[in-house]
């Protein structure tokens, strides 16, 4: 099966993971939107959604762990991307994270832009590498599970909308060749009923 799978889309999963660990950090692209995108391909045949979700965790975790030792080593890099943050943002998280790290980082996985921060800030704070990657590692696999199924969701009911779509479409040809068929009859027969009538 795995061989199958991988046949089909020699590239995808790979490309998958490259996007994920280099381009998606380089793109203005939201990785929610990549991830519906995936489902949405996923739900067409086209790739296998729990290889394209791998590939994805595994390039979501390899950067988040980049950006969460570079933070905690207090690199310069990291100071630019923590500067288009504001600080009465950064600071509501820091606090956050030093009262209930767990809950904190858990819960920036799950927001839309803030999301990229979360391994940034754990390394600012110096959150234990082990609690950081479990927790982390569990808020990206619901992130990804989420998406990819809305994404696989939402292809389920385009395509249920066009089908309806198409059955309202041929129902209204029917009824409109039963009008035609019914205005015809009439006019004919009141034509056979005018000749008759001369006869």
């Amino acid at each position: 099966m795995f061989s199958d799978i991988i046949s089909q889309s020699p590239i995808s999963y790979l490309g998958i993971f490259i996007w994920f660990l280099f381009l998606d950090q380089l793109t203005p692209i939201p990785e929610e939107v990549t991830l519906l995108s995936i489902g949405y391909v996923a739900q067409n045949h086209l790739i296998n959604p729990y290889f394209a979700g791998l590939s994805a965790f595994l390039g979501v975790t390899i950067i988040d762990t980049i950006f969460y030792w570079l933070a905690y080593s207090g690199n310069k890099l990291i100071n630019r991307f923590k500067n288009s943050v504001s600080e009465k943002l950064q600071e509501k998280y820091l606090k956050g994270l030093k009262e209930h790290h767990v809950r904190t980082i858990l819960l920036l996985s799950f927001i839309p832009k803030v999301r990229f921060f979360s391994p940034i800030f754990a390394g600012m704070f110096r959150v234990k590498w082990q609690t950081f990657f479990i927790v982390n590692s569990i808020g990206t696999i619901i992130f990804i599970i989420v998406y990819i199924a809305v994404g696989m969701l939402f292809h389920s009911s385009l395509e249920y909308l066009l089908k309806e779509v198409e059955l309202l479409r041929h129902s209204i040809f029917i009824v409109f060749m039963i009008v035609i068929t019914i205005v015809v009859f009439f006019k004919f027969r009141r034509k056979t009923i005018h000749k008759s009538n001369q006869v």
